[in-house]
């Protein structure tokens, strides 16, 4: 009978080539993952977790440049991994248990000792997936869907005079507009600038995208909020707003924000919009 236990556990990986600093040898961090029987090994993602805490690194280190990029890439020597534990190092130790801590919270989502399924292959992915910040996901997500839809209404104009202004404004988002920034960055600079022409184009979309349009824009306005209300750097906690705290936290908090805005019911139809696209680029429903 297998034992009903998550084990997550930090290690360093010395089958890897090791980066020599001062004839210490670091090596990349890497995550043990033992679940009813089932084992994996993944590596950290805790060098993408750094990146905020940079002078608190260089306090760590002294300000040595060398050391402070092996840490910031996730190596550590075996005597200083064993220093950050053992004396509890801001923010290295606290990072540690909460990226263990997200990982346990992302296998027992998936209830490992009731599904016959369950596996740890790929969890690598599995966990990316969920610690990718959800607002890179809806930007990309929603920006995808406009542009394939500003190219149908290109197209579809084309050869319509009929559809002169629909053509012209089509064409110039699809072709004048640095589609390389996020989406919010386009939307909000052209509803000050071309307002009436962004609000045509509007009238032309699909009645989901549009939704999935202005629901993300209302949650775009209150992300700053939303992080003061997950507040994790002050504890040295992973700064991301995950998709696992959107299905913990987030999602709660943001239906509560929207209906002061919006009302019950438009609140509950925006966020409905934003969980289905999480869902689908999570699970690919």
């Amino acid at each position: 009978m297998h034992s009903k236990k998550i084990t997550v556990k930090h290690y360093l990986n010395r089958r890897a080539k090791p980066r020599l600093h001062r004839k210490e040898e670091y090596y990349p961090l890497y995550i043990q993952l033992i679940v009813d029987a089932k084992k994996a090994q993944i590596k950290s993602r805790l060098s993408q977790y750094l990146g905020i805490y940079h002078s608190e690194i260089e306090q760590l280190t002294q300000k040595d440049s060398q050391l402070d990029k092996l840490i910031l890439s996730g190596y550590f020597s075996e005597k200083f991994f064993d220093r950050i534990n053992d004396d509890n190092i801001f923010p290295v130790a606290q990072l540690l248990e909460d990226e263990v801590a997200v990982i346990t919270k992302i296998i027992k989502l998936q209830k490992p000792f009731e599904n016959s399924r369950f596996t740890l292959n790929h969890f690598s992915t599995e966990y990316k997936k969920h610690a990718t910040e959800i607002t890179e996901i809806l930007d990309d997500t929603i920006k995808d869907f406009y542009r394939k839809s500003l190219n149908k209404l290109f197209l579809d104009a084309v050869d319509n005079k009929d559809l002169k202004k629909t053509f012209n404004i089509s064409n110039f988002f699809i072709h004048y507009i640095n589609w390389n920034l996020p989406f919010s960055n386009f939307y909000e600079i052209t509803y000050e600038v071309i307002p009436s022409e962004l609000k045509y184009i509007e009238n032309h979309l699909e009645p989901s995208l549009f939704t999935s349009v202005k629901a993300y824009m209302a949650y775009h306005s209150k992300v700053n909020i939303v992080k003061r209300f997950m507040d994790k750097q002050k504890d040295g906690r992973i700064s991301t707003l995950s998709y696992l705290d959107w299905i913990t936290d987030i999602k709660e908090f943001v239906i509560q924000e929207f209906t002061k805005l919006f009302g019950k019911k438009k609140a509950l139809e925006y966020v409905s919009s934003l969980d289905r696209i999480l869902d689908r680029n999570i699970h690919g429903n």
